[in-house]
């Protein structure tokens, strides 16, 4: 009988502390993992500790927090090798998630800017550059090991002109740090219509059509939630034979 791959690991996490990165970082922990929460706020970062607390009381020592704001493009070498820096104190990264990301003003093509380009890519896909430069001197070299990062099905089938762009970069980038990376395992999840803290920003009547569209799309005749698919990235993790795949929860709308 396999035992739970993931007790005792050490996996970093970031984004982290709300959403999808929330929901993997508490499974991982429930699972027997330590993990290592990052986020960009201070006050994110207390409340998601907080939270991490209290679902697994027994397991507070298994967790620990770090501030990395990945949106300054000039400092993210320096910031993202810090955290991994801190993450490895205590032994090797076996797993690093990425789910960072944030949602700029989604411009209509003739009256968009580089600048509505690089807010997007500064987060999702540079961050996740640096990520995969400075990932092996901190990490337990070997298939065991991985890196999961987080694209989207904007990627197939877009709604607007931005985020199938950056979609599809992440979706390039984990195959080029496949390659590279080797033989630590890269892979991305890509999810569909997932309620998060994220569509807080979007008008509530605008995500409540936006929803109902999507679960009569959706051959589960519903939208995803954070704790399905944090699954995905747990399996990423727990399969030593998985990379360079992308893994697809959306409920089959794009069937």
């Amino acid at each position: 009988m396999a035992t739970n791959r993931l007790v005792n690991k050490n996996i970093l996490l970031l984004g982290g502390t709300s959403g999808i990165g929330f929901a993997t970082a508490e499974a991982a922990l429930a699972n027997g993992a330590n993990i290592t929460i990052s986020s960009s706020s201070e006050e994110k970062v207390a409340r998601a500790l907080k939270r991490l607390r209290e679902s697994n009381p027994n397991r507070s020592s298994a967790i620990r927090t770090y501030v990395a704001d990945l949106s300054i493009k000039e400092k993210l070498d320096t910031t993202v090798e810090a955290l991994l820096k801190f993450t490895a104190e205590i032994s090797p990264i076996d797993h690093i998630v990425f789910t960072a990301g944030n949602i700029p003003p989604l411009a209509s093509l003739p009256e968009a800017s580089f600048s509505d380009l690089e807010a997007f890519m500064t987060v999702r896909v540079y961050g996740a550059i640096a990520v995969g430069k400075h990932a092996l001197k901190y990490m337990a070299f070997g298939k065991e090991s991985s890196i999961t990062l987080t694209s989207g099905t904007q990627a197939r089938k877009p709604s607007h002109w931005l985020p199938p762009v950056v979609a599809g970069s992440v979706e390039g980038l984990m195959k080029g740090l496949a390659v590279t990376l080797s033989p630590v395992r890269v892979n991305v999840v890509s999810p569909g219509r997932i309620i998060t803290e994220l569509l807080d920003r979007i008008p509530k009547e605008m995500l409540k059509q936006q929803s109902e569209k999507a679960k009569d799309l959706s051959l589960t005749k519903d939208v995803g939630y954070p704790a399905d698919t944090a699954e995905a990235y747990l399996y990423l993790m727990k399969d030593y034979f998985a990379t360079g795949s992308v893994v697809t929860t959306n409920g089959g709308e794009h069937y």
